[in-house]
């Protein structure tokens, strides 16, 4: 059965679209928090964040064994 859904929608774009960056919180064990975040309160995930421009994202770096290696975030 298909729905008709509102046209003023607080769906993420990003998880609208499909982003694979996304589907981290698409889990059993995350599922209450993709609804309040991805349908709703979008605009405090740091996904959302960083595609939007509205973040810049700060990267860190960590030595092992004399090995740079680039930490980032994971947007959870």
């Amino acid at each position: 059965m298909l729905y008709n859904q509102p046209n003023n929608s607080t769906c993420c774009p990003y998880v609208e679209n499909g982003n694979p960056a996304c589907s981290s919180r698409f889990t059993l064990g995350k599922l209450e928090q993709a609804c309040s975040i991805c349908f709703g309160a979008y605009q405090s995930c740091s996904v959302y964040q960083q595609f939007s421009g509205k973040r810049k994202t700060t990267l860190l770096d960590l030595t092992i064994n004399d090995h740079v290696v680039e930490l980032r975030p994971t947007g959870s």
